[in-house]
């Protein structure tokens, strides 16, 4: 069992309750925290050992990764949640996911990859804008978690939506550029739908986490949603220029005047915590197995084919 060390300065007040109330039950077989730290493995080594298991077996080395990344902070937190110092955060996401209904359609447009992330890494709570995967982070630091997990759940943790322009596909990877940043990168896509030049894509990239992998391209790791407008009957993709516009008169919203970092904090936060969340079940229109199509923009409510007002 990892040894919890004593407090940490300058973490989250949910981290310190939660590494207190792991100490105190340390010498207990309450919380069984090996589980935490059965991945000994160096970086270098890290991607051989996914390979490996069965259940990994045909994943491209990237898209591997950070899939069993995802599912050793899903045990770590399943069991973290049963803390009362992480109760605010879990009732959230139990909420929203009550609320929801994440499955994919037709039963949510919200999928599960989507809303694993919405939910671990952008769903916060205080100042330090604390989240599950912040607070499994503090605590695999505490009892010396493998350093190469801990890079993926940070790198995972840092990750945000982002709206893309797609620029065609080139040697099997997806070339997307991003909306403000202007960021141009390449992608693999597990979902399997390679899109085409033009679209305006809502998705989560991911990128390669270590030098050893030598991938060259990054993960989109969530199901694309593929944005667009309907005119009657017509839908049609985008149009950029729309998009160009939402974020010229909505990224002031966010309080923050370099237009770069108050789209990063849209694409992470939104102007409320159920933002992203609102928009894809609003602006739902249809959806096939590797992608879904949403219509609208977030602030026009007349655009947005299931919108209420």
């Amino acid at each position: 069992m990892g040894k919890i060390k004593g407090k940490v300065p300058g973490r989250g007040p949910i981290a310190q309750k939660v590494i207190k109330a792991l100490k105190k039950h340390s010498n207990q077989k309450i919380y069984d925290l090996e589980v935490y730290r059965n991945a000994k493995q160096s970086a270098a080594e890290l991607e051989k050992s996914i390979i490996s298991e069965k259940d990994m077996a045909g994943l491209d080395p990237l898209h591997a990764v950070y899939a069993y990344a995802q599912n050793k902070l899903s045990v770590m937190i399943e069991q973290l949640a049963e803390l009362p110092a992480l109760s605010r955060l879990a009732d959230a996401y139990g909420d929203a996911q009550d609320h929801y209904l994440p499955s994919g359609p037709p039963m949510s447009p919200l999928t599960k990859s989507y809303f694993f992330c919405w939910g671990f890494f952008d769903l916060c709570l205080g100042l330090q804008k604390e989240s599950l995967t912040t607070v499994a982070i503090d605590v695999g630091k505490e009892i010396n978690m493998d350093q190469g997990l801990i890079t993926l759940l940070d790198i995972m943790q840092r990750s945000r939506m982002g709206i893309y322009r797609h620029e065609g596909v080139k040697d099997g990877l997806v070339c997307l550029t991003e909306f403000v940043s202007n960021q141009s990168v390449r992608a693999i896509v597990p979902a399997g739908y390679p899109g085409e030049s033009g679209e305006v894509w809502f998705t989560r990239l991911l990128p390669e986490p270590f030098p050893n992998l030598a991938s060259g391209y990054s993960l989109v790791f969530i199901t694309p949603y593929i944005l667009g407008e309907l005119t009657g009957n017509q839908y049609t993709t985008g149009p950029v220029s729309q998009w160009e516009a939402f974020f010229e008169r909505t990224l002031p919203k966010t309080g923050i005047k370099d237009p770069v970092c108050a789209y990063e904090k849209m694409m992470k936060y939104g102007l409320n915590r159920n933002y992203w969340n609102e928009y894809i079940i609003d602006g739902f229109l249809s959806s096939r197995s590797e992608m879904i199509m949403l219509a609208g923009l977030p602030d026009v409510r007349s655009s947005l084919p299931h919108a209420m007002d």
